[in-house]
């Protein structure tokens, strides 16, 4: 039952928004009665929580540990990219509701704040190691923020790119970043 609860919110939550979702629509949704949805969550943030950011953080963590050891600084951004591809619908769901929480857009309060530490937590290495790859350090923001751009729209929209483009796209930032002259 635990697990049709969660499934019903993030549908509710994903069309809806935190603020808008009622815990009367998740339990008709689910099929269960007010009492057994506060049983296993007590209430509407904490069951966010559990919808939102604890699938957040496990879906993350899955996809850090499928990435090979030791590959370049070019292709870790592509296996990124290529594995949000990659994503069942519910976990796109998690990622969308997770991304606007953080910009601030929907959030739950805590969640949000979760969500943005547990980010600025996982990602710090990432983006040093970036930042710190090229000689300009304007140039490597700018790299970020194009990256990011690419991994958000491989997770919200379909951008209609294959493989071989994203990699093209890459490639050429990449490429560009390392002749800049010092």
């Amino acid at each position: 039952m635990k697990q049709i609860i969660k499934t019903a919110a993030l549908s509710v939550f994903d069309e809806k928004g935190f603020h808008q979702a009622s815990i009367r629509e998740i339990a008709a949704r689910a099929g269960c009665s007010l009492p057994t949805l506060y049983y296993y969550y007590g209430s509407k943030e904490h069951l966010y929580e559990e919808v939102v950011v604890s699938s957040y953080r496990q879906i993350s963590e899955q996809i850090a540990d499928q990435l090979p050891e030791g590959v370049s600084l070019r292709d870790s951004w592509y296996f990124s990219v290529m594995q949000r591809r990659l994503l069942t619908d519910d976990d796109r769901r998690v990622f969308r509701l997770a991304h606007k929480a953080m910009l601030g857009v929907d959030s739950a309060g805590a969640a949000s704040e979760k969500l943005l530490a547990y980010e600025r937590e996982r990602r710090t290495g990432e983006r040093e190691r970036l930042l710190h790859a090229f000689r300009d350090p304007i140039f490597s923001r700018l790299l970020l923020r194009v990256t990011d751009q690419m991994l958000l729209s491989a997770l919200i929209e379909n951008d209609g790119l294959d493989q071989e483009e994203i990699r093209r796209e890459l490639n050429l930032l990449f490429d560009a970043a390392e002749r800049i002259p010092e």
